[in-house]
């Protein structure tokens, strides 16, 4: 069985490999535009991705929300040279697939149709990127979207507890920001401050553009500076950051809702996207809480039976990214789960680990890798968005880096990062 899943990753990095490599033709325009084209002709496909570096990070409390708001202003309120309706028409015309989202770091915009089409494919990206046109009534429409988004996550306790501990965990940082905004500003905010806000930092500048699919690269480059190039530069869009509060105790919050179940969140601030702890700490959190053969499933929900779920992950980030463990649980198990997953996190900081779960760990973690990255869209939104704001060298490091983790590495992020006796515990209880 270990030599058959050993050749299935063999071959996936293969088929995959070849897109993550020099074939990148990258070309930086004079307006600051970063292009990034990359030939793939298994398919008659092309799939085109640009994003933009801003994010919730860059809002003040004034433009809570705004970028997010922005999103959807783009991709559904149409442009200068054709309403929102005609948008949705050409882009059904043409077989399109198109869609957009918001992290805290940055906004992603995506194409993707027929080979084919590629020129009408840049043309309406640029159209929606630089000529967006939205007035009152469809900033107010969007507006009444965005709040029924907020109170959908609302009602989610999963999406409930996550966004509760990110706001205490990140007191003061641009990561405590929901990225949906307040329902009280999406509904005051002006549309003219939106507006001046979107011709601000939505520059090619403050972009970066990637093609991946069955074109010439250099046809698609003609057609990038035909459509892109004469785009004026932007204002580089600022971070609101500050430093993470430091925690010396525990620290609890009980959110009541109208559930049947509980769900737990016990979250720590780890590294930025630059620091080489992230690789260690990302096999860490795989042996810990990455799936059922982790240590926090096969303890808490095998053996004591206390949840129906549970496991523990590290977001990279531009900043310090979030470490959390997540559980769905009886609410009377709460305290007991609490324990057992203290002590477990006491245990690998004592540098527990095996040979053996280190390398299937690195298994575990390369498979999801390179899955992600065998389809042309996938691709191109990794490429872009991590190119935003670590660039996209990380991307084709990561393999490597993740193969040079040691025992020792282990437990040295182990120690460094899981504070058993200072976090920020979240619960989201029947009332």
């Amino acid at each position: 069985m270990i030599r058959l899943f050993l050749t299935i990753l063999g071959l996936l990095m293969l088929l995959t490999s070849s897109l993550l490599s020099a074939e990148w033709q990258i070309t930086n325009l004079d307006n600051g535009l970063k292009v990034m084209i990359l030939e793939a002709h298994q398919v008659p496909q092309v799939n085109i991705s640009t994003t933009v570096k801003v994010g919730a990070k860059n809002e003040t409390d004034f433009y809570d929300g705004a970028t997010h708001l922005l999103e959807h202003l783009i991709l559904f309120r149409g442009t200068e040279k054709m309403t929102g309706e005609k948008v949705g028409e050409e882009m059904r015309r043409h077989g399109a697939y198109f869609n957009g989202s918001t992290s805290q770091d940055w906004t992603d915009f995506e194409i993707s149709l027929p080979a084919e089409y590629l020129e009408f494919a840049l043309q309406i990206h640029s159209d929606m990127l630089f000529r967006s046109n939205f007035g009152p009534e469809a900033m107010n429409e969007e507006r009444q979207a965005v709040m029924e988004e907020i109170n959908i996550n609302e009602d989610n306790p999963g999406a409930k507890v996550y966004y509760s501990s990110l706001k205490s965990l990140y007191k003061g940082h641009p990561y405590e920001k929901d990225v949906l905004g307040t329902k009280g500003n999406i509904g005051n905010i002006p549309r003219d401050s939106v507006y001046a806000y979107y011709k601000r930092y939505y520059a090619p500048n403050n972009m970066t553009l990637a093609i991946v699919g069955d074109i010439d690269a250099a046809t698609a480059l003609d057609l990038v500076k035909k459509y892109f190039a004469d785009i004026k530069s932007g204002t580089a869009p600022l971070d609101q950051y500050n430093p993470p509060p430091k925690y010396s105790q525990v620290t609890k919050i009980e959110i009541k809702k109208d559930i049947a179940q509980a769900y737990l969140m016990m979250g720590m601030v780890g590294p930025k996207a630059d620091s080489p702890d992230q690789y260690a700490l990302d096999l860490l959190s795989n042996i810990i809480g990455g799936g059922q053969s982790s240590r926090l499933w096969k303890r808490l929900k095998d053996q004591l039976g206390i949840v129906n779920s549970i496991y523990f992950a590290f977001s990279t980030s531009k900043y310090e990214g979030p470490i959390y463990a997540s559980a769905v649980l009886e609410p009377a198990k709460i305290p007991e789960a609490e324990t057992a997953i203290r002590e477990i996190l006491a245990d690998a900081k004592k540098g527990d680990f095996t040979e053996n779960e280190l390398r299937k760990a690195k298994n575990s973690l390369l498979t999801a890798f390179y899955i992600s990255h065998e389809v042309g869209l996938d691709i191109a939104d990794s490429y872009t968005q991590y190119d935003s704001f670590i660039g996209y060298k990380y991307l084709e490091d990561y393999p490597g880096k993740i193969e040079k983790v040691t025992l020792a590495d282990l437990t040295a992020v182990a120690q460094k990062y899981l504070n058993t006796d200072s976090y920020i515990l979240t619960t989201v209880v029947p009332q």
